[in-house]
């Protein structure tokens, strides 16, 4: 039997080092990481750069869609799995959401938007739609209401780290369920479902939830922190139907 993870950042290394402290062979474990991995740390540690350097196998997608013996595991994975291409039908998703809420892109910013009070990692069965297969565990947490998109993919990644020490054995001995999803009571949503330069438009007139979620779901330091007033918002308080902005003066993130 042969292990393969999937992904990127510091959630799918983690997933990594359970494997080997629980002494599972590096020889068994094999690492996909996204197209976008140069091998170099940026805010977060390079998958690619982590099993280079503890000597694991960096293996294709062609290379994995042979393997019969094969689990399967996308933690933070780019792309959309063709479970036709695979002779193993043990591929599973860490999704960054409480499935089937929020199918697709834009999960972490979307949940932040409409203001939800609970987010969470759901693991699932791959199957022929996206983020559409039997539901195998979930686990969830609460949002603050001030927390930031920066804030809860933080909380997502540990989550998903969580989730996975609990699961991983019981899927490696075939020994989990799953629950169909009831598509119905979710929505999926397409890349081009989210137009950020559309959405970072700010009217300060009259101060709302609504607003201050809006403002919350954009900032994210790594890649962007919405300008609101002139000003570059690091975190944004809500209390007593007021909004609060914290400006930004820090440069310590970069978008590389």
């Amino acid at each position: 039997m042969f292990i393969c993870i999937a992904g990127k950042n510091i959630c799918s290394i983690n997933a990594i080092k359970i494997l080997i402290k629980k002494k599972i062979s590096k020889k068994r474990i094999y690492i996909l990481p996204n197209s976008a991995d140069n091998g170099r740390d940026s805010w977060q540690p390079s998958l690619k750069k982590y099993a280079l350097n503890n000597n694991l196998n960096i293996v294709t997608m062609s290379k994995l869609y042979k393997i019969k013996k094969l689990i399967f595991f996308s933690i933070e994975y780019e792309k959309i799995i063709d479970v036709d291409k695979f002779k193993s039908k043990e591929l599973f998703n860490f999704h960054f959401s409480l499935l089937p809420k929020y199918r697709g892109c834009h999960t972490n910013f979307l949940q932040i938007y409409y203001g939800e009070k609970y987010s969470g990692v759901t693991i699932h069965k791959i199957n022929k739609g996206i983020d559409a297969g039997g539901i195998i565990d979930k686990k969830k947490f609460k949002v603050r209401l001030n927390d930031t998109a920066y804030d809860n993919y933080l909380k997502l990644m540990n989550c998903s780290v969580q989730l996975f020490k609990k699961n991983f054995k019981n899927i490696l001995n075939s020994n989990y369920i799953e629950k169909k999803q009831n598509l119905s009571k979710g929505k999926y949503y397409r890349r081009s479902s989210v137009n950020y330069k559309k959405i970072a438009k700010f009217n300060m007139k009259k101060t709302s939830l609504k607003l201050h979620n809006k403002i919350r779901a954009l900032i994210f330091p790594p890649y962007q922190m919405p300008i609101v007033n002139g000003i570059k918002v690091k975190k944004s308080i809500y209390k007593n139907n007021k909004i609060y902005l914290i400006e930004s003066f820090s440069n310590k993130f970069k978008n590389k």
